[in-house]
């Protein structure tokens, strides 16, 4: 069993929590902005180019990127029979098919329209409720699409409920 972490930019998202992740040797990848808070993911993950551009210093880590569009600095991955997903899904396709994992744990997948830093004021636009529904979706098909890979949300009070829950410490454990 190959198990992976994937951090997301949730308000619950910690750099304390990839720090426990990181120490129990689980790799972890990074959607978004969570980079800022795990210096050494193995990837970076976001499917919204705008994002790329916005962000120079995640290109410039010193590890995979990914995105779903054409791009200088990160990886296109191609249609994976969902169209185009939101930056979560988009990196449970990519620790799944580009790292093999069968297990991952969910940290900072909140869902619930905010960010550990809050809004963004850069122009980039924040997730608007009915998109938040789509995207729910979105991990429900992915989930049955992927039946071998065993996904466990450790989010407190996430609203993403296509996964089993549990916390990271029992994972851990």
């Amino acid at each position: 069993m190959s198990l992976w972490a994937l951090l997301a930019p949730g308000p619950s998202a910690t750099a304390e929590q990839a720090a426990k992740v990181h120490a129990a040797g689980i790799p972890l990848g990074a959607i978004g902005n969570a980079f800022e808070l795990a210096p050494f993911a193995a990837f970076i993950a976001s499917s919204d180019a705008a994002w790329w551009r916005r962000y120079p210093d995640a290109q410039a880590r010193e590890c995979r990127k990914f995105g779903m569009h054409e791009g200088p600095g990160f990886e296109r991955v191609k249609d994976f029979g969902l169209g185009i997903v939101n930056s979560g899904v988009l990196g449970l396709q990519c620790v799944a098919r580009e790292f093999g994992a069968s297990k991952v744990l969910l940290l900072g997948f909140d869902m619930h329209g905010t960010h550990f830093f809050g809004a963004y004021t850069n122009g980039l636009r924040n997730t608007a409720p009915h998109q938040r529904q789509s995207h729910l979706q979105q991990y429900a098909r992915w989930a049955l699409r992927n039946p071998k890979v065993e996904v466990i949300n450790c989010t407190p009070g996430s609203a993403l409920t296509a996964f089993p829950r549990s916390s990271l410490d029992a994972c851990l454990a």
